[in-house]
């Protein structure tokens, strides 16, 4: 080792040097990716998504590949066959191949490789999704209706959404702590909210109304607002996909299937309603804790279709 450039006296320059000599295999490289992701608070679900796409290429290339011997051209084959095999859109195809140039970067950065074997692979054209539509008037009152008659747990959580424009997950994981009826506000805690920023969400007097029904001072500042399917409050958070499943019921049982609604939609009708009725982009920025008015205007862009035009044109 010390013909080879080894010096135990230098030890950064040593550090590099082992990595060289000793090169770590796929599977070492994804375990040493997720501790750091880890350290540095990346979100589970994001940890997640990457390890979906990276374990893929583990099998493709096999365990035991050492990262220094993984090319350009195991990249290519392993996007081209998941993405007939799976019939993967440019999305989809975009989205592996993020996830494995992120692995790859964080190799390079630590050193365990001297090329960035996905940086140079082409990206596929993507087709803008569809999802989260904004409700028709009809659809809106509809699903409202049944459920107001069918399922008062996901009926309180849409009109939260709606109200707040807090996102599902974090609804979902809202204490009753973080609750400020005097103050007339929710706080977001920053490690429950998507930008790591707790910031103060206003309590809409409509929105009120609903906590009063609930009597949250007889339940402990532990529980969550939505704990309980039966009871609303209760002691444990819900599961990630609970509020998602009872909404999909109700859409199924409208057959708004078709419609691409999801509970983004309550969000975006909320805000699309709030631009008619006169509100400036700040307060919608502050309503939706957005970070900037440029990522408000980008958000209010994907909006604009829903905004009738109903003021007629003036003459020549």
């Amino acid at each position: 080792m010390l013909e080879n450039g080894y010096n135990p006296f230098e030890k950064q320059s040593s550090i590099e040097v082992q990595k060289k000599l000793i090169p770590i295999t796929i599977i070492d490289a994804r375990e040493k990716f997720v501790v750091y992701h880890k350290a540095k608070k990346t979100r589970d679900k994001s940890i997640k998504s990457y390890l979906s796409k990276i374990n893929q290429f583990i099998s493709f290339v096999g365990e035991y590949k050492r990262v220094i011997d993984v090319t350009e051209l195991d990249v290519i084959n392993y996007l081209h066959a998941f993405e007939h095999s799976e019939k993967w859109t440019g999305v989809t195809y975009n989205m592996a191949k993020v996830c494995l140039n992120n692995l790859f970067k964080f190799l390079l950065t630590n050193k365990y490789i001297n090329v960035n074997p996905v940086s140079s692979v082409e990206r596929r054209k993507q087709v803008k999704t569809e999802l989260h539509q904004v409700f028709t008037d009809d659809d809106f009152k509809l699903i409202m209706d049944w459920l107001k008659h069918n399922d008062n747990y996901c009926l309180l959580f849409v009109k939260m959404i709606y109200y707040t424009c807090i996102r599902p997950k974090e609804l979902r994981l809202t204490q009753l702590k973080y609750i400020d009826l005097n103050n007339e506000r929710i706080i977001i805690p920053a490690s429950v909210s998507k930008n790591k920023k707790a910031l103060p969400v206003k309590i809409d007097p409509s929105l009120m109304t609903e906590f009063n029904k609930l009597n949250l001072s007889s339940y402990s500042s532990e529980s969550y607002l939505f704990g309980d399917t039966k009871t609303i409050i209760g002691s444990k958070k819900i599961g990630e996909n609970t509020p998602y499943k009872r909404f999909h019921k109700c859409l199924e049982e409208l057959r708004l299937l078709n419609k691409n609604y999801t509970l983004y939609s309550f969000k975006h009708l909320s805000n699309v309603r709030k631009y008619l009725a006169g509100w400036s982009i700040a307060e919608i920025c502050s309503a939706n804790r957005h970070s900037s008015l440029v990522e408000t205007e980008t958000y209010l862009k994907d909006l604009i279709k829903f905004i009738p035009a109903t003021k007629s044109i003036p003459q020549i």
